[in-house]
């Protein structure tokens, strides 16, 4: 128990402690937070102890991301958005459904993936794409976790209309994106999203599918992901 308690952060950290908990940590197999907590490497912090906190950290991060390129390598930061968004490691975006809070903030924090796809995503995973025979090759470039964001969240399409609205706005307005990454990203998102509510997934891609600046690979996937065939 003692070990275990070591591990434990307070619940009041700073949004500097929490940043420093989501992305500082080396990239291991098995990852930091699946490790025992004798291992030296487990930390964790009660994300739902004060949902507001973490929304209001979770949106500053998204609307003001650029800083992570400098501080931590490719994979640290792909590692830590794994961490963040996936429903089986943590938490944290779970908050954008809570609605014991104001849902004026949590559609701030969910347009804030705009600038986090546009400041942070784009210019970290560039043109890599993830749905190609073999994906990407390089340990120092993985992709993972751009690629899988909206197949690991715990985010589906469902009666919430207002959060469906905004989710499909974050979809739209990433799309306008120049980075390959960021359109593969959503277009996975949308071809899940399809099979909940196609009269609206299918017309925001026929739409992606007008642009003439897209590379052969990522037009036919984007044709698949119009009618939901996308893993």
């Amino acid at each position: 128990m003692e070990a275990r308690e070591r591990c434990r952060l307070p619940d009041d950290i700073s949004f500097e402690e929490w940043v420093r908990y989501v992305f500082d940590h080396p990239v291991l197999a098995p990852k930091w937070w699946w490790r025992d907590p004798e291992s030296g490497y487990f930390q964790e912090w009660d994300e739902l102890a004060d949902t507001a906190r973490t929304l209001s950290y979770i949106t500053q991060l998204f609307e003001q991301p650029e800083g992570l390129i400098r501080r931590f390598t490719h994979p640290q930061i792909d590692q830590g958005i794994h961490f963040l968004v996936s429903g089986s490691c943590s938490r944290h975006l779970s908050v954008f459904s809570d609605a014991r809070l104001p849902w004026a903030h949590r559609r701030r924090g969910i347009d804030a993936m705009v600038p986090f796809y546009e400041k942070l995503i784009a210019p970290v995973y560039q043109n890599d794409l993830s749905h190609v025979e073999g994906g990407p090759s390089d340990p120092n470039r993985p992709n993972w976790a751009c690629y899988m964001w909206w197949d690991i969240t715990s985010m589906y399409a469902g009666t919430d209309d207002a959060e469906n609205d905004a989710v499909l706005h974050v979809f739209e307005e990433v799309l306008k994106l120049k980075a390959e990454s960021c359109l593969e990203s959503v277009l996975h998102g949308l071809g899940h999203w399809y099979l909940r509510i196609p009269e609206r997934t299918e017309p925001i891609v026929r739409r992606f599918l007008q642009r003439t600046d897209i590379s052969p690979e990522l037009r036919k996937y984007a044709e698949r992901a119009a009618v939901g065939r996308v893993q």
